[in-house]
């Protein structure tokens, strides 16, 4: 029998009017007020308006110990009814808290249960509270109950310490979650506003991660034709389907990106979205030959999964796990919706980064010979005819590692990242800038024959240079017209020919390395902390001494001894026979340095759009300073489309000042073209 409360109450006052007791107005009211739960009153407010003369005669206080012991059984409206200040904090901690962030399940879930009747059923028995909540969802078609079978079946998969006993709750949790966000046969078309859809896509993503990992444990990421268990049935999985560059039997491994954490980056390029980002990684021992087009993509390659999910009309589900490249779309098409893609290009940068340079920059400029195998062109990803190639060279004592935090940002521009394809150069920095230079021009050209051999790729022929330091000078070099300038000022003669006596593999490194034109499929430049004009830290001690221990390659010095014969002879010098000194590329950085001299001398083809960013390591906007290595006035060059000065040192390409300016330019050359 419950106990009414009301009805008690009633009889009370009627009792109470008839000894007399209560003669009506306020304390009849605020009992009255009670018996309809007024939340400002309660026990000691009852008793409070109860007239003392009462409280003196044997039937009232007979009276008001039934009322104390009715509203002590009952309880107070206040103490069950109510709001309590607590702040927004902990109102967002409450109601966006799932069973993600421990073992509590979210308000929403814990209301669907409660108003079922079914939270003490989901304790004691949960596996059958979960298959009638099934049979009940897909009776109603009601999509509230979907929303809390994902929560329920993931949280008890987080209980089981077994993956293989784990798995069907998992495989659940991405079934309903695929359900609630897709299946338009239930109810009420989700809508973006409601907590639950974000819930049910992050639900989606990381229950599909756990079985991401099963298939890569137990070698099933190319297998099809096997199911796995849910909750009320299978999962039949279908062939793949993968639009990765690569094919999946190329990978040794799958990483999922949720399990690390990147460190060393300025910012974190992650797009939310539907899916498991991963990295497949390729063979760790797999190197550089001499000479070749490396493709760092082989090696560590980012993507994104999605299992697509559908109903086979018994009760079970197929499954198409398809595998996507985020470095082409961060869009993709499931169920009849445009859904964005979950991506995570950092994790996947830290992956490619991770083992470290297997030389430091400071040695392979004392040793080029340490270089022979690595340098060359390095590309981010496979060549892609519908990109266009961003060439990073670095500068002095540097290696391409320097643009890693550029890139990591730049990639996060999606117009960027579906429209160009990034590429990196590295070389010696203590060779002779012509040298190296004629070494990036050698690369560039081969890369057009084996990507463009027809040239008459559009994408290819917009080709942008980014330079930064020396590697700004060797940039401005592809996009000059030497013609005999060189042959003239540096070597006193006007023609090849002249050097008698030269063999013909002499004579073509001369050519190569002093007479070039501009690289026609090169239409930009980015110059970044360039000097121009050379840099008179080339006259520190410290400077000199390492320009003396440089140790440049035998074949390099044996040759250019041999070609400097022959100029002393064909210019009528036979009595300095002895070797000249050959320089450095330290040497070709002093402001003084000849060669330096004759390479700002010559103008940049017309036909090139090309920008400045200058560093100012006091502040920025201000001319004829210094970014400590470089000034303003050797960083300053005629003719530039913009000019950005910038407050940085002379590591300017891993500012965010410069990184926003390349991504502007970027932008703009798209537009432009």
């Amino acid at each position: 029998m419950t106990l009414d409360v009301g009805s008690v109450l009633a009889a009370y006052i009627r009792r109470a009017r008839a000894f007399g007791l209560l003669a009506g107005g306020k304390s009849e009211k605020r009992i009255r007020y009670f018996m309809i739960g007024d939340p400002h009153f309660c026990f000691e407010t009852a008793y409070r308006e109860i007239p003392r003369e009462f409280l003196k005669r044997p039937a009232g206080i007979a009276m008001t110990l039934s009322l104390t012991v009715l509203l002590f059984v009952s309880g107070c409206a206040t103490s069950d009814f109510g709001v309590k200040r607590k702040g927004i904090e902990n109102w967002i901690e409450e109601h966006q808290s799932t069973t993600l962030d421990g073992d509590v399940l979210s308000v929403r879930t814990r209301s669907v249960l409660e108003r079922m009747g079914k939270t003490e059923e989901y304790e004691s028995n949960p596996d059958a509270l979960l298959k009638s909540l099934h049979a009940l969802a897909w009776k109603r078609k009601n999509r509230k109950f979907v929303a809390a079978l994902i929560e329920l079946c993931y949280n008890q998969a987080e209980k089981h310490s077994s993956p293989e006993e784990a798995l069907p709750y998992y495989m659940s949790a991405a079934v309903y979650a695929h359900t609630y966000l897709f299946d338009r046969r239930f109810e009420h078309r989700p809508s973006p506003y409601e907590p639950e859809f974000l819930y049910a896509a992050r639900f989606y993503d990381y229950a599909s991660a756990k079985v991401l990992r099963y298939l890569v444990a137990n070698k099933l990421v190319t297998s099809w034709n096997f199911s796995l268990p849910y909750l009320t049935g299978k999962v039949e999985f279908q062939r793949p389907e993968n639009g990765l560059p690569f094919k999946l039997s190329h990978f040794k491994d799958f990483k999922v990106c949720y399990d690390y954490f990147p460190f060393g980056f300025h910012t974190l390029t992650r797009q939310s979205g539907i899916g498991v980002p991963f990295v497949a990684l390729g063979d760790p021992k797999r190197e550089k030959n001499q000479g070749e087009l490396f493709d760092i993509g082989a090696s560590a390659y980012p993507g994104t999964l999605l299992l697509k999910l559908a109903p086979d009309g018994n009760g079970n589900f197929s499954a198409t796990p398809t595998y996507i490249d985020p470095m082409r779309n961060g869009w993709a098409f499931m169920s009849k919706n445009n859904i964005s893609l979950e991506v995570d290009l950092t994790t996947y940068l830290g992956f490619v980064l991770n083992s470290g340079p297997k030389i430091s920059p400071l040695l392979s400029m004392m040793n080029p010979k340490r270089m022979e195998k690595s340098e060359g062109l390095y590309l981010l990803t496979p060549y892609d005819k519908n990109k266009i190639p961003v060439v990073l060279v670095h500068g002095l004592m540097s290696y391409p590692r320097a643009w890693t935090q550029m890139i990591n940002t730049l990639l996060g521009n999606s117009a960027i990242r579906s429209r160009y394809q990034f590429w990196l150069f590295a070389y010696p920095t203590a060779n002779p800038v012509l040298y190296s230079a004629y070494h990036l021009r050698k690369a560039l050209l081969q890369a057009r024959e084996q990507f463009d051999p027809k040239h008459d790729n559009p994408n290819f022929n917009r080709m942008v240079l980014v330079g930064h330091s020396m590697g700004g000078l060797l940039s401005k070099i592809m996009v000059q017209n030497s013609g005999d300038t060189l042959l003239e000022k540096r070597l006193g003669i006007s023609s090849v020919d002249e050097l008698r006596g030269l063999d013909k593999e002499h004579k073509e490194l001369l050519k190569q390395v002093l007479i070039y034109k501009r690289l026609p499929f090169v239409n930009e430049v980015v110059f970044l902390n360039v000097p121009h004009k050379g840099s008179l830290v080339t006259r520190w001690t410290i400077s000199m001494l390492a320009a003396k221990l440089i140790g440049l390659p035998s074949k390099l010095v044996k040759k250019t001894a041999a070609i400097q014969r022959k100029v002393l002879e064909a210019t009528r010098l036979e009595e300095k026979t002895a070797n000249s000194y050959l320089y450095t590329g330290v040497d070709n950085l002093d402001p003084d340095n000849l060669t330096l001299k004759i390479i700002s001398s010559i103008p940049i083809d017309k036909h090139v759009v090309f920008h400045s960013i200058i560093g100012n390591n006091e502040r920025a906007g201000v001319a004829d300073g210094t970014d400590g290595i470089v000034p303003y006035k050797s960083a300053h060059i005629d003719g530039a489309a913009s000019e950005l000065i910038i407050h940085s040192d002379h590591s300017g390409q891993k500012k965010p000042a410069a990184i926003l300016e390349v991504e502007r330019i970027l932008l703009e050359h798209l537009r432009r073209r």
